[in-house]
């Protein structure tokens, strides 16, 4: 599975387990901990459980799955992107502003970003 996913699909999957992982069973937090944190390989954690590297793949899989439907319904993750966005031009336009005090258009901008996270319960 490590080689189906490509950078961006694994940060999104580590992103995922980090909001949802505690709705998972123990089970599928431990190999998706194994698989996606420690590298471990399917067959390693194939080892570990006693079953086939298959069982391991459809596993991980399911479990990937089940944490893109929270996802799909909850949009924690999506909210979270956006505020860090959100954030990061706030952050922009205020050293903008600490350079140069006759940029009061700016630090207003900024406050009003600052506002719109403090509205929806930003991360």
């Amino acid at each position: 599975m490590s080689s189906d996913l490509d950078f961006e699909q694994r940060i999104r999957l580590v992103g995922l387990y980090d909001i949802y992982g505690g709705l998972l069973t123990e089970k599928q937090q431990k190999c998706m901990e194994m698989h996606l944190f420690n590298d471990l390989s399917l067959s390693e954690i194939a080892d570990e459980y006693d079953v086939t590297r298959q069982a391991i793949y459809d596993l991980i899989k399911r479990t990937a799955h089940i944490l893109e439907r929270y996802e799909d319904r909850l949009r924690l993750w999506q909210r979270g992107q956006a505020n860090g966005e959100l954030l990061l031009r706030a952050e922009e336009m205020l050293i903008d502003y600490s350079a140069d005090s006759s940029q009061k258009d700016k630090l207003e901008k900024a406050k009003s970003i600052l506002h719109e996270l403090n509205e929806k319960g930003g991360f």
